[in-house]
C-alpha cells in the first residue's frame, strides 16, 4: 500500500507457456496409440508433433507387425490424409478398426418363425405312420443365450403306432414361409432308424430310435454338419410319444444362430 492510501495490484504471474517443441518430441514416445491421437487433436503444433510417422510405425511393428508389409496403400483402403501426412497411423487405424470389430458373426438373417419343419415317419413296410408341420419357433426350442438347435414335439396324442420290423424310417425338411415371400425347402434327412435301439419294450416302457445324415454342404463350404432325428416310443406296440430334431457339428448340437444361418445358405 502507497502512503497516499491508494492499493496496489498485485503484480500479474507470466501466462503459462506451452511445453518446448522438444519436449513434445520426447514425449510422443512413450505414449500409447489412444494418448498419441487424443494429443494429436489439441493444436496444431501438437498434431505435426504427435502424428510424425515414425510414432505410428513403432506402434504397427509392435502390435500388427504384418501389417508393414502393405505399405504403400492406395487413397481407398485408408482415409486419404493419413496415408499422406502419416501412412504408418493410417495402416494402424485400418487393422485396429478391424480387431475392434472382434470374430463374432453377424446375426441370421433367417428367424425361427420363418422356418416351418415338416416330418414323415413311416413304419418298416413302408406305410405312413405319422406327418405333421410345425412352426420351428413352436417346436419346444428357446432362443436363449446357450441355446442349442434341437427341437422337440410331442405327438403323443396322435395315436401313431411305429409297429414292428427292423427299421422305420424319417424324412425331415425345412420350409421357409410366411406372407409375401416365395416357399423354398431343403431336405435336411431322410434315414433309416434301426428299430432294434428302443429296445425290447413291455407296457408302459420307454425307448427311442435315433439317426444321423450328412447334410449338404452350403455354396461356401464349411464344416460337416449333420442332421439328427430321434423317435421316442412306448410300449409293445412301439406308440410315437415323441420327435426330436437337431443339427449337429463333431457331436455336439450346433446354436440356434448357427443353425440358422446353415439354413439361410437354402431358404433365403
Amino acid at each position: 500500500m502507497r502512503d497516499d492510501g491508494a492499493t496496489t495490484m498485485p503484480p500479474r504471474s507470466a501466462p503459462s507457456r506451452p511445453p518446448p517443441w522438444e519436449a513434445l518430441s520426447l514425449v510422443a514416445n512413450f505414449l500409447d496409440a489412444a494418448s498419441l491421437a487424443a494429443a494429436s487433436c489439441v493444436s496444431t503444433s501438437w498434431h505435426a508433433a504427435f502424428s510424425d510417422d515414425h510414432l505410428w510405425a513403432r506402434l504397427c511393428r509392435c502390435h500388427y507387425p504384418s501389417a508393414i508389409g502393405l505399405l504403400p496403400l492406395s487413397d481407398s483402403s485408408v482415409n486419404a490424409g493419413d496415408r499422406r501426412s502419416s501412412p504408418h497411423r493410417g495402416l494402424f487405424a485400418l487393422f485396429h478398426s478391424a480387431a475392434s470389430r472382434g470374430r463374432s458373426l453377424p446375426e441370421p438373417r433367417l428367424a425361427l418363425a420363418d422356418v416351418t419343419f415338416a416330418v414323415d415317419l413311416f413304419a418298416a413296410g413302408g406305410q405312413n405312420m405319422l406327418s405333421f408341420a410345425v412352426a420351428a419357433c413352436d417346436a419346444g426350442v428357446k432362443k436363449a443365450p446357450g441355446g442349442v438347435f434341437q427341437f422337440a414335439v410331442d405327438v403323443s396324442d396322435r395315436n401313431a403306432v411305429a409297429g414292428p420290423g427292423k427299421h422305420w424310417s424319417v424324412r425331415w425338411t425345412a420350409v421357409r414361409t410366411g406372407l409375401g415371400v416365395a416357399p423354398a425347402a431343403i431336405v435336411m434327412m431322410d434315414a433309416k432308424l434301426p428299430a432294434s435301439r428302443a429296445g425290447a419294450l413291455g407296457s408302459g416302457v420307454r425307448g427311442e430310435s435315433w439317426a444321423t445324415e450328412g447334410l449338404p454342404a452350403p455354396g461356401c463350404g464349411g464344416g460337416k454338419l449333420e442332421a439328427e432325428a430321434v423317435v421316442e416310443v412306448s410300449g409293445e406296440e412301439r406308440l410315437v410319444e415323441k420327435v426330436r430334431l437337431g443339427v449337429l457339428l463333431d457331436c455336439r448340437y450346433v446354436s440356434v444362430d448357427e443353425g440358422l444361418r446353415y439354413l439361410q445358405h437354402f431358404l433365403l
